[in-house]
């Protein structure tokens, strides 16, 4: 595992590009959910694999730009993305992105279970402690099946 507290890297460029994993649409982008300080607090605690790669892969995207990133319009910055797919770099990205936007907000992204209500999610048991009331025919399907 590579770790390193210093991210050879721009920030715009990492939010950028999780912010087209993850685009705002009615619900938030990755960034607006937190996904990026969620990363980086993984990525500072040494919990990433191979951040060396991520890091040749992000600054890769402005180079493959001729500019910043972060300026392209979403279409410009989505064909680049599209080229890097199969790239072990994006695809930890992406599998990242999607822990930061769907994880429990007690642990550092998911700001008010945004994510969870947008999917429907509930924590706890749906119906209380006992689980779901009996439905009568339940009762009847039950005896028919016997």
């Amino acid at each position: 595992m590579s770790h390193s507290n210093t991210r050879a890297f721009r920030l715009e460029t990492f939010r950028a590009v999780l912010d087209r994993i993850i685009p705002r649409d009615e619900f938030p982008s990755a960034t607006d959910n937190g996904v990026d300080r969620f990363i980086l607090r993984l990525w500072d605690a040494g919990l990433i694999a191979d951040t060396h790669g991520i890091e040749l892969g992000l600054r890769s995207m402005d180079e493959r730009a001729s500019t910043a990133f972060e300026t392209l319009l979403p279409d410009e910055q989505d064909l680049l993305l599209a080229q890097c797919e199969k790239e072990a770099w994006f695809r930890t990205l992406c599998e990242l992105a999607a822990e930061g936007f769907y994880a429990d907000p007690a642990n550092g992204a998911n700001p008010g279970a945004i994510s969870w209500q947008m999917v429907g999610y509930r924590p706890g048991l749906p119906e209380g402690p006992s689980g779901p009331g009996e439905n009568p025919q339940d009762a009847v399907r039950g005896r028919l099946w016997a």
